[in-house]
């Protein structure tokens, strides 16, 4: 069974979905001071593409609100399908708060559309840059269905820094909802940001 198989035999999304990813928006500044992370601007939603009128009218749906909001909010997107069929809305922009905004609107869209069980996460990539660290892409990840964040730092190949993970759960659990069981933090090796 792959990753995103098991996010979809959990219960539908959370109302408070949208509240819980806009902890983001102070929790960032957090890992920025304690641990040098700082937002590359890109965030992505994925969510499990189905074959029909009604998904590809959601997906225009989003398309025209992000193409409607760019004078509001700073950002660029682009919408891939990956080798899996799963469904990627990657998005940039130069602040948190634009990008937050961004990617709660495009879930509520998606959720509104009647499509809220397909939804499965938004990844959030920082970066490392500090004297004591190599420089590294790491992950905040907002699992929809157990509407909680997890740290993901992948290393090379299928490796992971289980380390830095707990030094970013333990820097912000107190700012986000964090999983709790290390069993659900599920890696997502070749993020398409």
């Amino acid at each position: 069974m792959n990753f995103f198989n098991r996010f979809r035999k959990s219960p539908l999304l959370s109302k408070s979905a949208s509240d819980t990813i806009f902890a983001l928006s102070s929790a960032y500044i957090t890992l920025e001071t304690k641990l040098g992370l700082k937002s590359t601007g890109r965030a992505a939603i994925s969510l499990k593409a189905v074959d029909g009128m009604y998904f590809l009218t959601m997906k225009e749906d989003v398309r025209n609100f992000l193409n409607a909001s760019r004078t509001d909010f700073d950002l660029a997107y682009r919408i891939l399908t990956d080798t899996y069929g799963y469904l990627w809305i990657i998005i940039e922009g130069k602040n948190m708060e634009d990008i937050l905004a961004g990617v709660t609107a495009i879930g509520d869209i998606i959720y509104e559309r009647g499509f809220a069980d397909n939804l499965l996460v938004t990844v959030f990539q920082f970066s490392s840059d500090t004297l004591d660290a190599k420089p590294s892409t790491q992950y905040l990840i907002f699992n929809y269905k157990r509407n909680n964040f997890y740290p993901f730092v992948p290393l090379g190949q299928k490796n992971r820094d289980t380390e830095q993970e707990m030094k970013i759960l333990s820097a912000v659990d107190r700012e986000l909802c964090f999983e709790k069981d290390m069993s659900n933090w599920y890696p997502l090796w070749d993020v398409p940001l």
